[in-house]
């Protein structure tokens, strides 16, 4: 078919049919461009959800470990101020911390880099601080020991006071006048009376030097760990940063400084009625 033919053939082609054509392929055309646009949108929206999703199943993460590391926290501070009751021959002082050691790995896993290399440093803190006051229970755990042997000894002292006592007063009943076997019995009754108010004075003394060095570790304590706070609070800004909570840093640092102030009076007023008092 040639040109001429071609044209013709079109030509021959009624107006209406012309018009038909148009329309079906305008229509077909406004179709393919909306299902063009629709399929954008979605894919946006695919996007956008999964973006949001993710930001979701991420927050919600992180507010579990973040909660779970501000727990541990605090039982760590507790732990700390608690190491002079502790028996270190009995107990690993370092167990109290493990459960913020391992809650401050979970959070830097999925933390931001600013907050995760916070909480490393938070960590090696608390790390160098266990140290320092492991060197400063030394001299309390002697004190303890002390306690303790000095305890043991005089119990034992009045174990036999109270058996030579029976025995006298035994021998007082059965209205024996044998002066050899009674006097032998008041020596003992005075050598061991006199080895438990040995060993009495000796677990008084133990415990007078027990309460001075606890109160001298809770003195140094207290000061170490408003030193640490210090360390907490940028760490608790970005936490609520990182959770889309609003945070003051100055707001946070003057309200910690005002309850260390509070806290610090009534430790200084505790310590010196327990020292009078002993």
């Amino acid at each position: 078919m040639n040109l001429n033919t071609l044209n013709q053939f079109f030509a021959s082609v009624p107006d209406v049919v012309w018009s038909g054509i148009i329309a079906s392929f305008l229509t077909l055309s406004g179709v393919l461009i909306s299902n063009w646009s629709n399929t954008n949108r979605l894919r946006m929206q695919l996007r956008h959800d999964a973006t949001e999703k993710s930001k979701e199943r991420t927050a919600t993460l992180r507010r579990d470990v973040y909660l779970l590391a501000a727990e541990e926290l605090t039982k760590a501070n507790t732990h700390l101020a608690s190491l002079p009751q502790s028996d270190l021959a009995k107990t690993n002082a370092a167990d109290g911390l493990q459960g913020f050691f391992a809650a401050a790995a979970k959070l830097q896993l999925v933390a931001e880099p600013k907050t995760a290399l916070l909480v490393n440093q938070l960590v090696a803190d608390y790390g160098e601080l266990l140290l320092r006051l492991l060197a400063r229970l030394l001299p309390l755990q002697k004190a303890k020991t002390d306690i303790s042997i000095n305890n043991d000894l005089y119990n034992k002292a009045q174990t036999e006071v109270t058996r030579v006592l029976t025995e006298m007063v035994k021998f007082n009943e059965a209205a024996q006048v044998n002066t050899s076997v009674f006097g032998a019995l008041q020596r003992a009754f005075d050598g061991y009376q006199a080895q438990a108010n040995g060993f009495a004075d000796s677990r008084t003394a133990a415990w007078a030097k027990f309460n001075q060095l606890n109160a001298e570790f809770c003195r140094e304590l207290l000061v170490d760990m408003r030193q640490i706070s210090e360390q907490q609070i940028p760490v608790l800004i970005e936490i609520r940063r990182d959770l889309g909570l609003t945070a003051e840093l100055d707001a946070f640092r003057e309200q910690m400084d005002t309850q260390w102030n509070k806290m610090s009076d009534q430790i200084d007023a505790l310590i010196k009625t327990l020292l009078t008092n002993q």
